[in-house]
């Protein structure tokens, strides 16, 4: 029997949804949103040039939704709810 692409990503009720709505996940994302923002924050004080500014605030959000990714990713949705 072959499988669809699509059946793989069911095989969790509620799947990623209910795995961004946990306590623990909110809490962890908490957690990478102020350890990058901490990371930033000497550079981005220490910056004069508005332009430069934006580039560093662009990057740290680019960083934190990389990083919130890889902790909502479907191979961790299967480790979640074993």
């Amino acid at each position: 029997m072959k499988t669809k692409p699509a059946e793989l990503f069911n095989l969790i009720e509620g799947g990623r949804a209910n795995l961004e709505n946990t306590s623990e996940f909110i809490k962890k994302v908490d957690e990478i949103k102020k350890e990058v923002t901490d990371k930033y924050s000497l550079t981005m004080v220490n910056e004069k040039n508005w332009v430069k500014r934006i580039l560093i605030k662009i990057k740290l959000q680019i960083e934190i939704r990389k990083r919130v990714r890889e902790l909502s990713s479907l191979k961790n949705l299967h480790i979640v709810n074993r």
